[in-house]
């Protein structure tokens, strides 16, 4: 008894060993999923079919198909996250609601990713930016974030409803209204002690699940992918041409990447399988061979040519619009020999998906300047980051900005 005991044990650990997750990235096949977990109960027949009555209303076939495909790209990662934390399938629905599947997508109140995580949810939570890589509209790091804080509001309220409804308002709004006036389903989301606004969001949210699990809503077979690590210097551009697909394909599908190219820090890639085979294996192929520098204090185009080992001449054929005279942080184009000066080039999906900038207050700015220098107001800018008129910005404060012509780092 005691060997098959023994047995037993090692094969458990066998099954969760990282070699068996390493294989487990090349299944063509989506992860098993928790599917036992019933969101739907203590709810009347009646209230049932009202919220799904709600989700049909705002998701149309036209709407849910252009949803459904958005999906395709990173159903995939998010299924093998809800596996890992055996979590329930309906949770894939939330995407939806929040997002509509577009990881690009950006909030009024300044949320993002397919999670719609907030700058300090994702802070208190381990999904801030690092390293050229934003970790809320990173596909896994998001997902493993949302998760994460559904599963411990579902712990502390003991009811999915109510987990959905703290997603949406905050669980210490949620915890405080409950105190006053405790919810069950049976009441019906009418009942619930929150906002109309998150009502209306638990409802939708609620609708979809039920529509989904009853085969109604359908979404397509994931396109699977696998994770592939590159050394620096590497260029994006370069490399999506070497293997074969578009460039903004690789930013659709790494929603995550800040930069078109990275000098310091290996970079993670998630792509088709016989792409990613083809990157790993070909990896030094798609170094970039120029690269953008800023014209530091003191520089000359003689300096700049001998560091990077070339000539003036050479640096002015690939910069033919260059003048007399260089500018201090003027961006030139050189052979890629100076990494250290390199400045990297921005996701090109940023600018496409967005006009909103999220701006760091400097010494001496006040809104009006800011305001002007990105066409908006400081009305505008004051509704957007829900600040009263009295609030004084500071050196460091961050600023959300409806950009109308000028857009900034995001």
């Amino acid at each position: 008894m005691r060997r098959y005991a023994t047995l037993f044990i090692a094969a458990l650990l066998f099954c969760w060993s990282p070699a068996a997750d390493a294989a487990y990235a090349t299944d063509r096949h989506p992860p098993a999923l928790n599917t036992d977990t019933d969101m739907l109960a203590g709810f009347s027949a009646h209230e049932i079919r009202a919220m799904r009555d709600e989700a049909r209303r705002v998701y149309t076939d036209r709407r849910w198909r252009a949803v459904a495909e958005r999906s395709r790209l990173y159903r995939y990662r998010i299924l093998r996250v809800l596996q890992q934390r055996w979590a329930p399938a309906a949770l894939q629905l939330i995407p939806v609601a929040e997002s509509g599947y577009s990881p690009y997508a950006l909030s009024p109140a300044g949320a993002t990713g397919l999670w719609q995580l907030m700058p300090s949810t994702a802070r208190e939570w381990g999904a801030g930016s690092r390293h050229g890589v934003n970790g809320r509209r990173h596909v896994v790091i998001s997902t493993e974030t949302a998760v994460r804080y559904l599963l411990m509001m579902h712990d502390s309220f003991d009811s999915w409803p109510l987990a959905i409804a703290g997603y949406h308002m905050g669980p210490y709004g949620l915890a405080r209204r409950l105190k006053q006036r405790p919810w069950r389903p049976s009441q019906g989301v009418n009942a619930m002690p929150v906002p109309a606004t998150t009502r209306a969001y638990v409802r939708t949210v609620l609708g979809l699940i039920s529509l989904w699990q009853d085969g109604e809503l359908r979404f397509p077979e994931p396109e699977v992918t696998s994770e592939v690590v590159l050394s620096p210097p590497l260029d994006l551009d370069q490399l999506a041409r070497w293997i074969g697909v578009k460039s903004r394909d690789i930013f659709a599908m790494n929603p995550g990447l800040d930069y078109r190219n990275y000098y310091v820090n290996e970079i993670h890639l998630t792509l088709p399988l016989k792409q990613a085979m083809r990157a790993d294996h070909q990896s030094r192929r798609f170094r970039p061979r120029m690269l953008t520098i800023a014209v530091q204090k003191g520089d000359s185009l003689w300096s700049i040519a001998q560091r990077c080992g070339t000539t003036v001449a050479h640096i002015r054929r690939m910069n033919p619009s260059l003048g007399k005279w260089l500018h201090t942080g003027q961006q030139l184009l050189v052979p890629a020999n100076d990494y250290h000066h390199a400045v990297a080039r921005h996701n090109p999906l940023l600018r496409r998906h967005s006009r909103r900038v999220h701006y760091r207050v400097k010494r001496g700015d006040t809104l009006w300047q800011i305001a002007r220098r990105y066409g908006s107001s400081v009305r505008a800018i004051r509704r957007l980051n829900r600040m009263s008129s009295r609030w004084t910005i500071r050196p460091g404060d961050w600023l959300w900005i409806k950009a109308r012509h000028r857009v900034g780092r995001t």
